[in-house]
Order: structure tokens, then C-alpha cells, then sequence
């Protein structure tokens, strides 16, 4: 009797534990709002667009064609423009800030401090290939820091890169492969994807905010240290990580597909 007891006991509470962990966490409608509105304001998506810092690396142009090079440049903002990536980087901003902070986040990019940060990091094509500068000042070093963004992209890229490669690697029609010099590309990325990525994350961050004024650097890091700005870089780390996988996977349906030696051609894998 006591047995059966304890067995009935064990069997509840693991069912109460399973309830528990698959409840939604719904955030309140007003949260929702605001998160929408900061997402739009801090053009939360624009380190996504960083993934196409290979295609503006020399070594890669010399090896791969122009014109696919430009069909993955398309196919990453058509990836990051999809409507699925703002609604779960809205969702992950609702769940992991407070209506307080998102508006204090809000209000600094409104900021013209802000502002001329959102230019830097969307303007991130015209400073990509420059020299990096071998004596960066202090600021610079702890606003990277501060941001969280060069552990951020290294977690997105290296994630988008695997799936990536996977799900290319799943089309029978090995569109790739019949590229010129593209295999060669796509071996090396294979082989050397922890470094190569590293390499075009710092490449990304090299110059990003060097058309800041030193009095701009110094307030966007006075933010950035804040308590409101430590939540908010943070939370957004938590949201584009999460789509690291995810975005690697879009990213692949969009290109392979446009492939012309790929069009009609089956998958050996599912699609996600």
C-alpha cells in the first residue's frame, strides 16, 4: 500500500513538473507593443546582416563567382526582412525586459547619440574592408564588451554557418559542387568554419564605430554600462543567438533553390 502510494505520489509530480515546463510564457499585450516599437527603433536585426561580411572578404570573391556571391547577399536580407524573425525577436524582447527598460532603451537611440550609432552599425558595408586601426582607443575595447556583440555574432555566425552547410549539403542536385570554385570555398569553410567565422566577426566589428566622435563613443558606453543597457544588450543577445540555428536554415531554402541547377530538384532532407 505504501508503495502504490508513493508510485502514485512520483507519477503526480512528475506530471505537475511536465505541466509546468510546458506552459507558454505569454507576455502582456502592452509589453508586446513597446517590444515592437524597440525592435523598429533599435534596428534590433541589423547584426544578422553582418553574415555577409565573407562576401566582401577578397579571398572569397577570388574564388567565388560574383553573381552568387550577390544571389547570397539577396538571399540574407530577404532572410532577415521575413516576418517570422521580427516576430520572434519581438517575443524574446517582451519576455526579457520590463516595459521600463525598453522605453529607456527607446528613448536613448531616439537620442542624437543613438542615432549616430544606428548609422554606424547600418553603414557597416563602407567600413568592412578598411584598415583596422592597431591602436583603438579604451572606450572602443569596453563598449565591445559592454555590448556583448562580439560573443553575439560569433554565436550566430558559427551557428547559421553549420546549418548552413548542412542544409546546402542535403540537396541532391549538389548545386554548389557545380559551381566553379565554389567547392573549393565551401571545403574550406568545412574545414576551418571556427576560425574563418571568427575571422569575418572581427572583420564586422573592425571599424564599425569609427565614424563616432569620441564624445559619442563615450556616451553610447556610459548607456551600454548602465543597468538599463546591460538588461537590453543582454536580452538581444539572448534573441539573436536563439535564431542562430533557425536563420542558418532560412538562409539555406533561400539560396539553394534560386540555384539554376537546382530548380525542381528534391531534397534529400526535409525542410524545416
Amino acid at each position: 500500500m505504501r508503495r502504490t502510494l508513493a508510485t502514485l505520489l512520483l507519477v503526480s509530480s512528475l506530471t505537475a513538473c511536465q505541466h509546468k515546463v510546458l506552459q507558454p510564457i505569454i507576455p502582456p499585450v502592452s509589453a508586446t507593443l513597446v517590444a515592437q516599437k524597440l525592435l523598429n527603433i533599435s534596428q534590433l536585426r541589423t547584426p544578422l546582416l553582418y553574415l555577409e561580411a565573407p562576401i566582401y572578404d577578397s579571398e572569397v570573391q577570388e574564388w567565388i563567382p560574383k553573381r552568387f556571391l550577390e544571389k547570397v547577399q539577396n538571399s540574407i536580407q530577404e532572410t532577415v526582412n521575413n516576418p517570422y524573425i521580427d516576430a520572434q525577436l519581438q517575443l524574446s524582447l517582451a519576455q526579457h525586459l520590463s516595459t521600463d527598460d525598453m522605453q529607456a532603451v527607446i528613448d536613448f537611440y531616439q537620442s542624437p547619440t543613438g542615432q549616430a550609432v544606428l548609422t554606424a552599425e547600418t553603414d557597416f558595408r563602407n567600413t568592412i574592408n578598411q584598415p583596422e586601426n592597431s591602436t583603438q582607443p579604451e572606450t572602443l575595447i569596453q563598449l565591445r564588451d559592454a555590448t556583448q556583440l562580439n560573443a553575439t555574432l560569433n554565436s550566430v555566425f558559427l551557428a547559421s554557418a553549420n546549418a548552413l552547410i548542412e542544409r546546402l549539403d542535403s540537396y541532391d542536385c549538389l548545386a554548389l559542387m557545380q559551381i566553379p570554385g565554389s567547392n573549393i570555398g565551401l571545403n574550406i569553410a568545412k574545414r576551418n568554419k571556427v576560425e574563418f567565422m571568427n575571422q569575418q566577426v572581427q572583420r564586422s566589428l573592425a571599424n564599425l564605430y569609427s565614424p563616432l566622435t569620441p564624445e559619442q563613443l563615450q556616451a553610447y558606453l556610459q548607456f551600454a554600462t548602465s543597468p538599463t543597457g546591460q538588461h537590453f544588450f543582454t536580452a538581444r543577445t539572448k534573441a539573436l543567438t536563439a535564431l542562430g540555428n533557425d536563420f542558418g536554415l532560412r538562409l539555406a531554402e533561400n539560396i539553394a533553390p534560386g540555384l539554376p541547377s537546382c530548380v525542381g530538384s528534391i531534397r534529400v532532407s526535409p525542410a524545416p
